[in-house]
This record gives structure tokens, sequence and C-alpha cells, in this order.
């Protein structure tokens, strides 16, 4: 018996894989212009960025500099030259206004928008149905202001001045040299004078808790003095800028690693914050306003510095840097160190306090040259001060039955026989008392001299706005409110 077979008709499936085949080819050449072309306009972007801002910098500069300057005769040639020279954009395509908006051009402070669009060529997008080129815009807004470029963070108070009057109080001839002490008490917990030039730190409200707001510490204002790390700050004028002193300094000697840094600015010119002690007004037009102050919560009725209000910026060349015991002028202390032996063994021998001087390592404190004064002899025996020796003795030689005598006219001191090996002997000097850079020196061992020339401040008569060394410009948002004139 014959068996039967059904037999079915073949599908051909070529048709199918084809059509699955075109569906993907075409996803695959999406994908692929997606990630191309979209990295190529983003980094068309990224460069149209950095050409918009180096544009509104220079419009800023521009108008910062009364509106034209040797380069440019406007703003917008300004910002048009800088945004070829920092991005990818043809001379086509930013002929025509690109500045938005401007505000204040020419005066104190403003601000300034620009915007700028450049095609960017795309190259798988075409086979999709889109254009060959996509447009790029971008915009950046500039302001400038009455300020300074990475300034110092001493502040310059009449606190600390030494026969120099500070702007507003006085204006010195430029040239004139004006010293400033850098002193705990003067400045009444006030660290020193270290301020912060941290944005949470500068420019504060008058009621802002300064506690740890801006403190940089030590590395902070090294950093800051040495221009490590760079900063642009701005100036209310004439609204009080309320700074914060900064809380972290520590190292208050020579070798502490601002002053260090400092010392190594000796011949620079450099921008030092004036402080406005106040209270009152620092010119006519400005609001009653000075130094905030705050309770230390001691029993005492002691109040520390919280905030300085800094009103402009003088221009001081730095001349010296020195502490307590270096500084010419005043009054110091020598003193051997306790325990040197003496070499003088016989009768009659003699010590000339007119010849000590620090080279000698059996004293300390001395100065390195001869002292014009000497006062207040204490010669100590058994480390027991004697009393008897405390002030200069009318008599020499000693009379009998005494150690010692001191002659206040030769500054000498004579022993009737060898010198215990435990005497030690300090005295006072005075070094060039009308001639001392730095004035009379303060009780404090821990202060520090800053020896300068006026070359002048944003305060004086002559000063001129707009000028680029007391000028601020940075990029903002007017619309956060960031910008120097709002």
């Amino acid at each position: 018996m014959r068996s039967l077979k059904l037999s079915l008709p073949r599908r051909d499936e070529e048709g199918a894989v084809a059509v699955t085949v075109a569906i993907l080819l075409i996803a695959f050449v999406a994908i692929v212009a997606l990630a191309v072309d979209s990295g190529g306009l983003y980094l068309r972007r990224r460069e149209l960025v950095n050409g918009s801002d180096s544009a509104a910098l220079s419009a800023a500069r521009t108008c910062a500099r009364g509106g034209f300057d040797d380069r440019f005769a406007n703003p917008e040639d300004a910002a048009d030259f800088h945004v070829q020279q920092n991005g990818l954009i043809t001379t086509s395509e930013v002929s025509g206004t690109n500045i938005t908006s401007m505000t204040g051009c020419g005066a104190l402070r403003g601000h300034v928008s620009v915007e700028y669009t450049s095609d960017q060529s795309v190259f798988f997008a075409p086979a999709l149905g889109f254009d060959a080129e996509a447009p790029v815009t971008t915009a950046a807004t500039a302001s400038w202001g009455l300020g300074s470029n990475n300034p110092m963070p001493l502040v310059i108070s009449d606190l600390g001045a030494v026969n120099c009057p500070i702007p507003p109080t006085g204006y010195p001839a430029v040239g004139t040299q004006c010293s400033f002490w850098f002193d705990n008490d003067r400045f009444v917990t006030g660290n020193f004078g270290f301020l912060s030039l941290d944005p949470q730190g500068w420019d504060v409200s008058i009621g802002d808790n300064c506690s740890g707001a801006g403190g940089g510490g030590t590395n902070s204002i090294a950093g800051w003095i040495s221009g490590e790390i760079p900063v642009s700050l701005p100036l209310n004028w004439t609204d009080p800028t309320y700074v914060c002193n900064d809380s972290g300094f520590r190292g208050n000697n020579i070798g502490g690693q601002p002053w260090t840094e400092l010392k190594k600015l000796i011949g620079e010119t450099r921008d030092f914050p004036i402080n406005w002690i106040g209270p009152g007004q620092p010119v006519p037009s400005a609001p009653s306003q000075g130094t905030v102050y705050k309770s230390t919560g001691k029993s005492e009725s002691i109040d520390s510095i919280d905030k300085f209000d800094i009103i402009g910026f003088a221009h001081l060349t730095i001349v010296d840097v020195v502490r307590q015991t270096e500084a010419q002028g005043g009054e110091g202390l020598c003193t051997t160190k306790n325990g040197s032996p003496f070499t003088w063994t016989t009768a009659g021998q003699t010590l000339d306090l007119n010849t000590i001087n620090s080279g000698s390592s059996a004293w300390q404190g001395c100065p390195g040259r001869t002292p014009d004064d000497i006062t207040n002899v204490v010669v100590t025996k058994a480390r027991t001060p004697d009393p008897a020796c405390c002030i200069f003795s009318p008599t020499c030689p000693p009379a009998p039955g005494t150690d010692y005598c001191v002659d206040a006219t030769t500054r000498t001191i004579t022993w009737n026989g060898p010198v215990p090996k435990d005497t030690k002997i300090s005295f006072n000097w005075e070094i060039d008392p009308n001639n001392g850079p730095c004035g009379t020196l303060p009780t404090n061992s821990s202060a520090m001299c800053v020896v300068t020339t006026y070359q002048g401040s944003t305060l004086d008569d002559t000063f001129v706005p707009g000028e680029d060394n007391n000028t601020v410009i940075r990029l903002c948002d007017y619309a956060y409110g960031s910008c120097l004139d709002q």
C-alpha cells in the first residue's frame, strides 16, 4: 500500500533578513551619528565657551579702562578679537553686534554680556535627513569693579603704623617710609593683623559669624602671600567691605611660613588692605562704619576684632621684615645665657658692655652694633638678682667688700675678684632712637615689623578709577547676583 506524504510549500526567508539588516543598519548609523556628531558639537561648544568667556572679560576690561584703550576702540572690538583668539569662529560669524547687554561702561563698576553663534559641520546626520551643519551658541557675562588682584592678607591700620599716617587719616608722599607692627596686643586678638582672602571670609555681612569662616590657616596665608593661591577681591565703595580676621594663623616669628614668604617679596610692590578703625565716615560720602568688635567672654572688659572694615588698598614696596629683637630703634633686652662661664679670673677685670654683640655665643638678644645707651643693668649671682645693682653705681672701682660695680659713664662692669661661673648679666639698650624705621619696640616679643615705602593708594586724591592695578574683572551671572555692580 502506497503511503501518502503531505508536501508543504517552502517559505522564502531571504527577504525578511534583508529588511531586518536594513533596519539595524539605519539604527547603527543613527547611533554613530549621535556619538560622533554629538561629540563634535560638544567639543565645538567647549571651545566656543572659552572664546565667549574671553570675549566677555576683554569687553569688561575695556569698559573698566573707560570704554577704549590702546588696542581696541570699543568693547565690541575687544570682544570680537578675543573670541577668535580663543574659539574656532570665523570672521563672518563675529560680524555684527555680539554684545547683548552692557551697563556702566566707563564707570567705576558695571557688567557686559556677549553671545556668539558658530556653525559646526556634522558628518553622519545628513544620512538621516538632517542638515550638514548645526549652530552652536554660547553666552557669557563679565563684570568689573574696584578691588585688587592678589593682595596681601595683612591689614594696614593706624593700630600698627609707625610715623606714617594711613589714608584716610593722612596721605604720605610717594616714597615715604612707612613701617607697621603686627602685634596681637595692638590688634586685640585680631590674629596679628592677618585677614581672610577666602570668599567665605571676604565681603561678609556685618552680622555674619566669622568663627571658622574663611580661616585659611598658615598654609593658605602663605599661599596668598606667595601667589600660589590666586585671588581677585572686590571692594565696596563707599559702602564698607567687612572681612573676617584669619583665625588659623600659626608661626608668629620670622621662621613662620607666612613671614618667610613675605620676606621673599622684599623689593616688590604689593597691595595691602587698608582698615578703617572707625567709628564714623572714612569720607563724607560714605555711611558710618568701622571695625567690628566682639566680646572675648573674659571677665575683663576686653573686646576682640571680629571683622576688619576694608576701605581701600595701599600700594607698598616691601623693604624689610624683622622681628622685635631685630628691629632698630626702641629698646631691647640683652642677657647672658644662664650658666655660661666667664673668663675674668683676676681682680680688676672689666666687662665692656659697649662691645657686646650678637656674634658672641655667650650672649643672646644683644645688638649687632655698638649700643647708644644702656640702662637697668641687673647682675644675678647664683641665679639670684642682686638688688644692689639694678641701676648704675655712682662709683667705681668697687668698694672694699663688694663684688663689682657698674660705671654709668663708661658703661662697664668691674669685678673685685673672679666672676662666678653661674653669674648672669642683663641690661636694656637703646638703638638708633631717632632713626629706627620701626620706632619704639613693642613689649610683645612675637611682634613683627614690616618696613615699606608708600607708593599711593586707592584713597589718594591722585587715584584714577579704572587703572589695572585697582580694578577687578571677573565672570559672573547677573541672574544670580554675582556681578560686581549688584
